[in-house]
């Protein structure tokens, strides 16, 4: 039953192609249809591995698949960013093919086919488990998948950051296998993260690896896919095809590089790569292959068609340039970035002092052959024709990389929302969202290695909240750098971070005046001062950055949301409605105008701009909560359901969704599931009067009379004259046979409905409880750019 009106409750509860490839040489396709199970690991260089010649490794297991089958020796990412080199590994194109140049920048689109795709138009079952927020379906990743667990418990604001462990990862994956068909091959996707900063080993592995925990972390994988491979046999699946690689390593010091993101060095370009099990003889490649040859090879093994009209080639035998890529330094340091290519034995990284590298006997690239007095006779030695080499040799890969028609970006397709780019900004990883640059004329990164190395330095310090030496560095890279906007913004999270909100502020402000027009700066020191409280220096702010770039929706999301703060929602609408007019597939902006409606009480108007922005693969919260509860007003109930998971999923769980989803069990008749959901969230809000109603419904529902009378008079105790209350216990002294008793209660209800209504017609929120009755404590909302969701 439902003791509310409908209406009223919702409305509270929701405030370049390659040729044709050819078959590979070492193992001919079986006729059968073998299971196959990649393994991506992240952050995982080569040469810590046993099989790749690292004698304190503690990877037995990844060592003897690699003995057992194929390893490729010089295989490499084409970007030392997780989500960039997972949409090429499982495409087999390159980044600009993609989309997808850098975390967070773009999602894999549809229209793109998978190597889960392909093989589930083959008749595979597929199945995936991941380990991180970075390989989360918001990312376009679980296309072709019929089971795709990213579930990750949130643990902090860190959504960059967020993952679980390689134990974790393997329990989901193996339930995959156990609920997989037996008589249909599986397809599994495992991705573990375990490798990635912090190192943090479990204990055990921590006290066995000491001061290597990085090497820790690696073998703690080894064991865990060990594990998953023991699950496999126990389900009678003895002869998969294993598929393992990284999609980037990790830098540990080399070149000033602490971690990974900045530079194409082979300490993050070179991965491992090992094919082993059914079908696949024992052999090690030494030529040069790429991620993007993945797919074609994965597709020859099972037996399956090659397409022609993707990067990659089968492997081994058809050897071509591999191709690598990073735009940090630009998005960061506004210095050239990072692009490079692989050919034969020599490595060119592309750039205004470009680096040569016999990466065949240099693996540590110590000996760049494009610098002046470089190569094997040293610096006296150095010939003309020696130079004369060096230059054809750089002048050839150059050639190279432009025949492979790459194409550098030009804009961010803005995948996030504010609150998630400024959380992705915090770690470093960008801090631009266009390329309105010419790259041909940035500075060398080279001329500035000392600024770039004291900024990586203090960013760790940071992470490890050791302020004051991350604050001193940060000062340092500053005072020998003061003309990049970005090292300010830094800067100003930094000193945020450390408790230091006022000088953050000032900060800001100062570099403000700098650079007037740099839209990135602006909107970082509008959300900042914005969470501070100065709402109205915030929109100054946000405007500036709008008049920098009139047709950012960035820009025109931050004004927004100064204008919601500043509780301006008639500007708001009408400044969204004109946005709109220019900009009319601008989804966050539709996104933030139907919430605006929505809650002012105009659901239809909401609607069409609400389904425009849930089309969108990460919807901004709040979309599809406010979608549920228009199904619910329309009695959907199945559209309701669907709408509150896909806002779970993506936001997690707030009280206003959840009371969604209580309302979709009670509609349901789901009375048990509803009962303990009411229970849970009645911690939280135990005067809460919609709550105290839903639990007594349910157990009138479930048939426990008695213990739902019980409910509703202790309920009123603590809400009286509460009328959804009132008619609930009139419904159950009807059903107990006091019908006289009944009618005096149901007369309650009514003239408490009649003066809540009236309250409502008066200005009050719609859900509060009627005058006689306490009103809820009311919490401000937190001071930042638009937030929306529950």
């Amino acid at each position: 039953m439902t003791a509310a009106p409908l209406i009223a409750l919702l409305l509270a509860a929701c405030s370049g192609g390659s040729g044709p490839a050819t078959s590979p040489v070492a193992a001919p396709p079986a006729p059968d249809k073998p299971d196959i199970i990649l393994v991506t690991l992240d952050t995982t260089r080569s040469d810590r591995l046993g099989a790749y010649g690292y004698d304190k490794a503690g990877t037995d297991w990844i060592d003897a698949k690699a003995a057992a089958g194929m390893r490729f020796e010089r295989a490499y990412s084409v970007q030392p960013l997780t989500i960039p080199a997972h949409s090429s590994i499982m495409t087999g194109l390159w980044p600009w093919r993609t989309g997808v140049r850098s975390n967070g920048d773009a999602v894999l689109s549809e229209g793109l086919d998978t190597l889960a795709e392909r093989l589930k138009a083959g008749g595979w079952q597929t199945g995936a488990s991941v380990a991180a927020f970075v390989t989360s379906r918001n990312w376009g990743f679980s296309q072709g998948f019929d089971t795709y667990d990213d579930h990750i418990e949130t643990t902090s604001h860190d959504t960059w950051h967020q993952s679980r462990p390689a134990s974790q990862v393997v329990d989901d994956a193996l339930s995959i296998v156990s609920a997989a068909k037996q008589d249909q091959p599986l397809f599994l996707w495992v991705h573990l993260y375990d490798a990635h900063f912090p190192y943090a080993p479990p204990e055990e592995y921590a006290a066995t690896y000491g001061d290597r925990p990085y090497d820790g972390e690696i073998a703690y994988m080894d064991d865990q896919l060990e594990r998953l491979e023991a699950g496999l046999k126990a389900a009678g699946r003895t002869d998969p095809l294993w598929v393992m690689i990284g999609d980037h390593g990790e830098s540990l010091g080399e070149h000033r590089e602490l971690t990974h993101g900045l530079f194409v060095y082979d300490s993050t370009q070179h991965v491992p790569w090992i094919i082993s099990g059914h079908g696949v003889k024992p052999a090690v490649i030494s030529q040069p292959v790429s991620q993007v040859d993945l797919v074609p090879t994965v597709l020859s093994l099972a037996g399956r068609p090659v397409p022609t009209d993707i990067d990659g080639k089968v492997q081994p035998g058809n050897p071509h340039p591999a191709w690598m890529e990073s735009y940090q330094l630009t998005e960061q340091f506004g210095y050239a970035p990072h692009t490079g290519v692989v050919d034969g034995d020599m490595k060119l990284i592309r750039k205004p002092k470009p680096e040569l590298y016999d990466v065949a006997q240099d693996e540590h690239e110590k000996d760049d052959l494009a610098a002046e007095g470089a190569g094997a006779e040293g610096a006296a030695g150095t010939t003309a024709g020696a130079a004369t080499d060096r230059a054809a040799e750089i002048a050839r890969l150059s050639a190279v990389m432009d025949s492979m028609s790459p194409v550098m970006p030009t804009g961010r397709t803005e995948a996030l929302d504010p609150e998630a780019l400024a959380r992705l900004q915090a770690l470093g990883y960008v801090t631009t969202t266009s390329f309105d640059v010419d790259f041909a004329n940035l500075p060398d990164p080279e001329d500035h290695k000392d600024v770039i190395g004291k900024v990586l330095r203090a960013e760790m310090m940071s992470m490890k909240n050791d302020n004051d030496g991350a604050l001193a560095l940060m000062r340092e890279a500053l005072a020998e750098q003061p003309d990049v906007a970005g090292l300010y913004s830094r800067f100003g999270r930094m000193l945020a971070a450390a408790g230091k909100p006022e000088e953050a502020r000032k900060v800001l402000e100062q570099a403000v005046k700098r650079f007037p027009e740099d839209e990135d700066l602006l909107l970082r020191a509008a959300s900042l001062i914005g969470r501070q409280g100065d709402d109205k220096r915030s929109l100054a702010l946000a405007q500036m950055a709008l008049v920098a770039s009139p047709d950012s929706d960035r820009a025109a999301e931050y004004v927004t949301g100064a204008l919601i703060n500043l509780k301006r929602q008639p500007e708001a609408l009408t400044f969204t409605g004109t946005w709109l007019q220019a900009h009319p597939e601008a989804a966050n902006i539709a996104a933030l105008r139907g919430i605006l409606l929505f809650d002012g009480g105009d659901p239809r108007a909401a609607e069409p701009l609400l389904r425009l922005a849930a089309k969108e693969p990460n919807p901004r919260a709040g979309v599809c909560q406010r979608l549920a509860a228009m199904a619910l007003a329309a009695n959907v109930v199945k559209d309701a359901e669907r709408w509150i998971d896909i806002e779970i999923e993506k936001h997690g769980e707030s009280p206003r969704s959840l009371r969604i989803r209580l309302t979709v069990l009670r509609r349901k008749g789901e009375n048990e599931a509803a009962l303990a959901l009411a229970d849970k969230l009645l911690v939280d809000s135990p005067n809460d009067p919609e709550l105290l109603d839903a639990r007594a419904v349910s157990l009138f529902d479930l048939g426990r009379v008695d213990e739902a009378k019980a409910e509703v008079e202790a309920a009123l105790v603590k809400v009286p004259e509460q009328p959804d209350l009132l008619m609930l216990l009139a419904n159950i002294q009807l059903k107990q046979g006091n019908r006289e008793e009944a009618e005096k209660t149901r007369a309650r209800a009514a003239a408490a409905n009649a003066r809540r209504v009236q309250a409502m017609k008066a200005g009050m929120p719609r859900g509060a409880p009627p005058p006689q009755s306490p009103a809820p404590t009311k919490t401000a909302p937190p001071k930042t750019a638009p937030k929306t969701g529950g």
